[in-house]
């Protein structure tokens, strides 16, 4: 009669075992394009505030354009968050304020950032979940109008 014994019995359970072990780990997903969109937000926030303390004239309506856009930034940042949690819970939140200074702004230059911010969201909304499409939705609308007020 020719039995097993405890050893081999055990080396065919850790095969398998060590194998799983070893195996390549799952690449890393791709950024979220919305990460970059928020980013974006951030900036143009920075800029409508610049514009509104270099133009008294358009102070009040700058000071607007950057209330929308970190309005913006916080949804789409809040999003990010939710869909993939940052790894630790004590790093810092992202910065509201870029460390580099803005460019100089000016209501072309303002125009312009809003209507690419309009485009970016657009082009998103069909890739994305309804729930992602409706936010991004809101914020090209958003965008078209504080540029057609502004233009």
């Amino acid at each position: 009669m020719n039995t097993v014994g405890r050893r081999a019995v055990l080396a065919g359970l850790m095969l398998p075992l060590a194998a799983a072990c070893t195996a390549e780990p799952k690449p890393p997903p791709p950024p979220d394009p919305l990460a970059e969109l928020a980013e974006q937000a951030r900036k143009d926030a920075a800029a409508a505030n610049a514009l509104a303390q270099s133009n008294p004239e358009l102070a009040a309506l700058a000071g607007e354009i950057a209330k929308a856009r970190t309005t913006h930034a916080t949804a789409l940042q809040t999003e990010v968050d939710r869909e993939r949690p940052p790894v630790s819970s004590t790093a810092p939140p992202p910065s509201t304020q870029s460390t580099q200074a803005p460019a100089p702004a000016t209501k072309a230059t303002m125009v312009e950032a809003l209507k690419t911010a309009e485009q970016r969201a657009g082009a998103l909304v069909p890739t994305v979940s309804r729930y992602r499409a409706g936010l991004l939705g809101s914020i090209a609308a958003g965008c078209a109008s504080l540029r057609e007020v502004l233009a």
